[in-house]
C-alpha cells in the first residue's frame, strides 16, 4: 500500500519530467542540437586519436616557399605540369588530386599572356597525358548543399532539364574527351558545424553549360591568334570560326557527366575505375571492379557521405608532405642532369622521385593567405582542407564508414534515459543512496558507451541531447519533488499541527503518506480524559479565571499525549478526546496511550503543586484530579460531519469503549482505568507497566464482558500499591469463582494499602467488598461468569 501511495505522489513528477524530455526531443528532432551534437562527435574523435591508415596517401604543398617560387595569381599553369609531369613520369605515382580549381585565366596587368597561353597548353597536354590517373578540382560557388544545388538527376528522382556544371578548369586544360573532375564542395546544410564531416559525393549535370565552358575557353585561348574568332551554334554543336574561315573542332552542345568528390574520384583513378563502375543507388553508391562489388559506400539523404577523419594535418610517419617548391626545383635539377648527361646525378634525383612510386598525391594549397583551411575534430586551428579530401580516400580505403543511430533509436534513448536517470535520482525508498549513485553512474555509462561505439565501431550515438534531457528531467524532477515535499508538508503541517505533535508531523510528511482522510477502518488506542467535578470547581472561578486555569490544564496535558504521538480529537469542556495510531499508523499505539496517560497524571500532580504554592486559586483546585480511560480496538478515523461543516475524528464500538472506561473509573475510585486489550497490546513494548486488574464488567450498552485494569502512575507509592495489589487480585480471584466469603478476607487486607484512599470517593477494594457483601446477603446472580453487569455509564 506505501508503495501504492509513493509511486502516486510521484505521478505528478513524472509528467514534469515527460514534458523536460519531451521538449528536449523536439528540439532535436526540429534539428536545433545537430551543432551541439557535431561539437560531441570532435569529442568522440579527440577521445579515439588519430588512426592508421594503408592508403599510400602523401601530400604535396602549395605553401609560402612554393607561392614565392611560382609568384602570385593567376599562376602560371607551367609549373603544376612541371610538377604533375614529375610525380606521374618519373616518379610513377598511382594516381594525383589536386585541391585546386584552375579556372579560365583572368587578365592582369603583371600577366604575360603568351606566357600564360603556353602554360595551359603544356598543363592541359600532361592533363591528357595522365588522364586516366589525374583529377582536377571543381567546385559549385554561392552554395555548399547539394539539396540547394539541384534536384537529383537520376532514376526515381526529380528530374530537371538543365542541371549547371560546376566551376571548373576549361580548354586547354581540359577537353570534351579528357580531362578528370572531382568536387571539393562540402555540404554544409547537413554539416551544421565548423568541422567539416559531410561532402557532396555525387552529382549528375546535364545540359550546355559544360560546353559553354569548353568553347567559351577556346574562345579565350585562341584570342589574339585567330582573325575576329566567334562562336557559332548549329546542328547541335558548338564550334570556334574566325574571320579566315578557320574552325576549331565542334563541341555537342549538350553533355552529362557525373561528378564525385574529389576523395572519391582519387580513389577510383588509384584503382583503374571510372564513373560507368559506380552504381548510385538510394541509399549507397556502389563500386564494382570486374564485377565484384569493391565498396559500397553509404549515403545521406541519396547524395551526402560522411568522411572518417583518420588525421589531422600534421606529417606522420605514414604520411609525409612535401613543398611543391622542392618538387619544382628536383624537377628542373632532374632536366638539367638529362641535358648535361650527368648519369650519377640523374640516378640521384630519379632515386629521390623513387619515394612517390605507386602512392596516391593530393597536392593543395596550404598557405593561410591563401585561405582555403578549415579545423579539424583534432585541432580547433583551421588547417589546409586538402586533408578532408584525404581522409575521404582513407575512408575508403579502409571501409570505416561513419554510420548514425536511426531517428526511431535516438527517439528510444531520449525518452528512455532520461526517465531511468530521472526515476533513479528521485527514487527515496529503501536504498535510496545507491539508486542515486547510479543515476549518475548511468550517465557516465552512456557517455562511455557514446565513446565506445564510435571508436570501435565508427557508431555515433547522440551524447548532448541524451544527457542534457536526462540531467534536466533528473534536476526538474528533484525541484518538482522538493517543491512538492515542501507544499505537502505545509499541508499537513496546516491541517494536523494543531491535533498532534510537530514530531509526528514531521514523520507524515517524509514518509510521503497522506493521511487517510474521508473515512478509514484502522486500529487506534482512544483516550477519553475528564476533570473530577469540574463543575463544582467551575462555581468557585470567575470566567476568566476559569478560562486561564483550563487553558493551563489542557495545554499541559496535550503536550504529554502529542509528546506520544497522540492525536487530538476534540476537546468537549474540560474533557479531552485522543487517537493514538492515525492519521499515520504507529504500530506500538497501545504502549504510547499508556505512556501519554501516565505522563498526563504525573503532569498534572507538577500542576496541583504548582498551584498551591502560588496562592492563586482555592484549595479545591490544589485537589482536582483528571480520570482518564483508555481501550484498543478497530475504528472509523477520517473527516466526518456535514457538508459544509465536518471535523477529523473517530467512531465506533472501540471509542464507545473507552468513554465508557473513563466514567467507570468513577465507580471504582481509580484515576486511570483501561482495557485488556490495551494492557496486552501495551505490554508488547512495555512489559515494565505498573498496574492491577480491576474487574470484569458489562459496560452500558454492550453484551460482551470486559476486563477493566488499573494503571499506576509515578504518583502512587510503589510499595503499598504492590501490598494492595496482592491481596486485591487474591480476592478477586476467588470474586471470579464465586467464593464471596474468601473474597471479603482478601479485599479487607488489601483496603489499607489502597493508594488512592486519602482523597478517592471510594476505592476498588471497598467497591468489590461491598459488592461480596451484597451477593452473600441476596445471593449471587444464578449465571455469575465473573462479569459484572454496570448500571450506570
Amino acid at each position: 500500500m506505501q508503495t501504492v501511495r509513493g509511486l502516486r505522489h510521484l505521478i505528478p513528477c513524472f509528467a514534469v519530467i515527460a514534458l523536460v524530455v519531451l521538449l528536449w526531443l523536439g528540439m532535436w528532432l526540429l534539428g536545433l542540437l545537430h551543432g551541439l551534437e557535431q561539437e560531441a562527435l570532435r569529442w568522440s574523435y579527440k577521445i579515439r586519436g588519430e588512426l592508421q591508415s594503408n592508403a599510400p596517401i602523401l601530400f604535396v604543398d602549395l605553401d609560402a616557399p612554393s607561392v614565392a617560387k611560382i609568384g602570385d595569381k593567376p599562376w602560371d599553369r607551367l609549373n603544376f605540369a612541371q610538377t604533375v609531369n614529375a610525380l606521374m613520369g618519373v616518379g610513377q605515382a598511382r594516381a594525383m588530386g589536386i585541391d585546386i580549381i584552375f579556372s579560365p585565366m583572368g587578365t592582369g596587368s603583371l600577366l604575360d599572356v603568351d606566357r600564360a597561353r603556353e602554360g595551359d597548353l603544356r598543363f592541359g597536354q600532361i592533363i591528357e597525358r595522365y588522364q586516366d590517373r589525374v583529377v582536377l578540382a571543381a567546385a559549385y560557388t554561392g552554395t555548399t548543399s547539394g539539396e540547394q544545388i539541384l534536384p537529383l538527376r537520376r532514376e526515381g528522382f526529380v528530374a530537371a532539364d538543365e542541371v549547371p556544371f560546376p566551376e571548373s578548369p576549361t580548354f586547354p586544360i581540359i577537353q570534351y574527351d579528357f580531362g578528370r573532375l572531382g568536387l571539393a564542395n562540402v555540404d554544409e546544410t547537413l554539416n551544421k558545424g565548423v568541422v567539416p564531416h559531410k561532402v557532396l559525393t555525387v552529382i549528375d549535370t546535364e545540359g550546355s553549360d559544360f560546353s559553354r565552358l569548353l568553347i567559351n575557353g577556346q574562345l579565350n585561348y585562341f584570342s589574339g591568334i585567330l582573325n575576329e574568332p566567334r562562336i557559332v551554334h548549329e546542328n547541335g554543336t558548338f564550334k570556334l570560326v574566325d574571320a579566315d574561315g578557320f574552325p576549331t573542332q565542334a563541341i555537342p552542345d549538350r553533355s552529362r557527366h557525373r561528378l564525385f568528390t574529389l576523395g572519391m574520384e582519387v580513389f577510383l583513378a588509384a584503382h583503374g575505375l571510372g564513373a560507368e563502375d559506380v552504381e548510385w543507388t538510394e541509399d549507397a553508391l556502389i563500386i564494382r571492379k570486374h564485377g565484384e562489388v569493391l565498396r559500397r559506400v553509404p549515403l545521406i539523404g541519396g547524395q551526402t557521405m560522411e568522411l572518417n577523419w583518420f588525421e589531422g594535418w600534421q606529417p606522420s610517419d605514414e604520411t609525409a608532405h612535401f613543398s611543391m617548391a622542392t618538387v619544382l626545383d628536383q624537377a628542373h635539377a632532374l632536366a638539367e642532369a638529362h641535358k648535361s648527361g650527368e648519369t650519377n646525378r640523374v640516378a640521384e634525383l630519379e632515386a629521390w622521385f623513387a619515394q612517390f612510386k605507386d602512392k596516391v598525391i593530393f597536392l593543395g594549397p596550404v598557405d593561410a593567405t591563401l585561405k582555403d583551411l578549415a579545423p579539424t575534430p583534432f585541432s580547433r586551428s583551421p588547417v589546409p582542407k586538402v586533408g578532408m579530401h584525404a581522409n575521404i580516400y582513407r575512408t575508403l580505403q579502409e571501409e570505416a564508414y561513419i554510420r548514425h543511430a536511426d531517428t526511431a533509436s535516438c527517439v528510444l534513448i531520449m525518452i528512455v534515459l532520461p526517465i531511468a536517470v530521472a526515476a533513479l535520482a528521485l527514487w527515496s525508498g529503501r536504498g535510496r543512496r545507491l539508486t542515486r549513485t547510479a543515476s549518475v553512474l548511468l550517465l557516465f555509462a552512456y557517455a562511455g558507451l557514446v565513446f565506445a561505439a564510435f571508436g570501435r565501431l565508427n557508431f555515433v550515438l547522440p551524447l548532448i541531447s541524451p544527457l542534457a534531457a536526462s540531467v534536466s528531467a533528473a534536476m526538474f524532477g528533484v525541484l518538482f519533488k522538493l517543491g512538492a515535499e515542501e507544499w505537502q508538508r505545509h499541508r499537513i503541517k496546516t491541517l494536523f499541527g494543531a491535533y498532534v505533535s510537530p514530531e509526528l508531523v514531521d514523520q507524515m510528511v517524509n514518509s510521503q503518506q497522506d493521511p487517510e482522510l474521508g473515512g478509514t477502518e484502522a486500529e487506534v488506542t482512544a483516550l477519553f480524559s475528564d476533570v473530577e467535578g469540574f463543575s463544582s470547581l467551575s462555581e468557585l472561578l470567575t470566567p476568566t479565571e476559569l478560562i486561564t486555569l483550563m487553558n493551563e490544564y489542557l495545554s499541559a496535558m496535550t503536550d504529554a499525549q502529542q509528546a506520544e504521538g497522540g492525536t487530538l480529537d476534540k476537546y468537549i469542556g474540560d474533557a479531552i478526546v485522543t487517537m493514538f495510531g492515525m492519521p499515520l499508523p504507529i504500530p506500538d499505539h497501545a504502549a504510547r496511550a499508556c505512556q501519554s496517560a501516565i505522563r498526563m497524571q504525573e503532569r498534572h500532580a507538577e500542576l496541583r503543586r504548582q498551584w498551591a504554592d502560588s496562592g492563586q486559586w482555592p484549595d479545591p483546585i490544589a485537589n482536582m484530579r483528571t480520570r482518564i480511560g483508555l481501550n484498543s480496538g478497530h475504528a472509523v478515523i477520517g473527516n466526518m460531519g456535514s457538508r459544509v461543516r465536518f471535523n477529523y475524528t473517530m467512531m465506533g464500538d472501540s471509542v464507545n469503549l473507552a468513554a465508557r472506561c473513563e466514567s467507570g473509573a468513577k465507580s471504582y475510585g481509580v484515576y486511570t482505568m483501561i482495557t485488556e486489550s490495551t494492557l496486552n497490546a501495551a505490554l508488547e513494548t512495555l512489559p515494565d507497566l505498573f498496574y492491577r486488574r480491576l474487574d470484569r464488567i458489562i459496560v452500558k450498552g454492550r453484551s460482551q464482558p470486559v476486563e477493566v485494569i488499573e494503571l499506576w502512575d509515578g504518583t502512587i507509592d510503589a510499595n503499598e500499591a504492590r501490598a494492595c495489589r496482592e491481596h486485591y487480585e487474591a480476592g478477586l480471584q476467588r470474586y471470579y469463582a464465586g467464593a464471596w466469603a474468601d473474597a471479603i478476607s482478601h479485599f479487607k487486607q488489601a483496603l489499607p494499602f489502597e493508594p488512592c484512599r486519602d482523597y478517592a470517593p471510594t476505592t476498588p477494594s471497598k467497591v468489590l467488598l461491598a459488592r461480596c457483601e451484597q451477593f452473600l446477603a441476596d445471593g449471587g446472580p444464578a449465571d455469575w461468569n465473573g462479569a459484572y453487569r454496570m448500571q450506570t455509564k
